[in-house]
């Protein structure tokens, strides 16, 4: 018999002896066992839409090889909190650490719209605090070359489970998630093609080679994040992705709204 079904027993069991115990003795005990109970359940698993972001620091074993373990894991504790602050700073969180990285998520348990970009934002700047500390970890340590790779994926996950309760996420885009991160150069942030259909036109990205991902049937596309542009225009996708639909018919409204644009642009750039 499982603990499940014990534990439903033995609350069957308490009601029974209502009449014969009192009641505050009878609801004290079933109120404990339900506790119990509803830890074996865990929480509520859903569906929902997620931007995932993995982070490591590369060679890492080589790195600490000659330090002793309570020095590897002040370097290794200290840097990950580190780059902790700019997931937090951009609305994520980490939901695990893992050594030498972490895996943060960025809509869940709140969405947003912005979801996807907040997470390159991360990226970059998980990176940026990384360039600030391999100076720091080369004075005070002597490890030369401390760099981090991050990649980024967005798609459906499973949430909730057993193993890490609310933090727990499931499915391909986690993997897939993975899979992008260990592609990237060191330094580098790559995202894949769900989370560029996001964050188009905010960023200076480059495509890359599609890439062959363990576990996945076709090649995956992925592009590198450069910077964030100093004035990002976000491009919202529309119709058939990668089918541009001309203007027909309508070449005079075009030209007097790009004659407004410039007008716009040289105003503002004159005071």
């Amino acid at each position: 018999m499982s603990s499940y079904q014990k534990l439903n027993q033995s609350i069957a069991a308490l009601e029974a002896q209502r009449g014969v115990l009192s009641d505050d003795v009878i609801d004290a005990s079933i109120a404990a066992l339900q506790k119990q109970l509803a830890e074996l359940e865990g929480p509520e698993q859903q569906r929902k839409m997620v931007t995932v972001l993995f982070a490591d620091i590369v060679g890492s074993t080589r790195m600490i090889r000659d330090l002793d373990p309570e020095e590897s894991m002040e370097v290794m504790d200290g840097a990950l909190k580190r780059m902790e602050v700019p997931v937090e700073e951009h609305g994520g969180h980490v939901t695990r650490f893992m050594g030498d990285g972490f895996m943060a998520v960025f809509g869940a348990p709140v969405a947003h719209e912005n979801d996807a970009e907040m997470a390159v934002r991360a990226g970059l700047g998980i990176l940026k605090v990384a360039r600030e500390q391999a100076k720091e970890i080369e004075d005070e340590w002597g490890i030369h070359d401390f760099q981090v790779r991050v990649g980024i994926n967005t798609g459906l996950v499973a949430l909730g489970g057993l193993t890490e309760a609310e933090d727990t996420l499931m499915g391909s885009t986690v993997n897939l998630a993975t899979r992008i991160e260990s592609a990237a150069q060191p330094g580098c942030l790559l995202i894949s093609h769900d989370t560029y259909r996001h964050v188009r036109g905010v960023f200076d990205v480059e495509p890359q080679e599609s890439m062959k991902a363990k576990g996945f049937d076709e090649p995956v596309l992925v592009y590198l994040v450069k910077r964030a542009k100093p004035r990002a225009f976000r491009v919202h996708p529309r119709g058939v992705e990668g089918v541009e639909t001309r203007m027909v018919g309508r070449e005079g409204e075009l030209l007097i709204l790009q004659d407004i644009y410039r007008d716009t642009m040289e105003g503002c750039q004159t005071q």
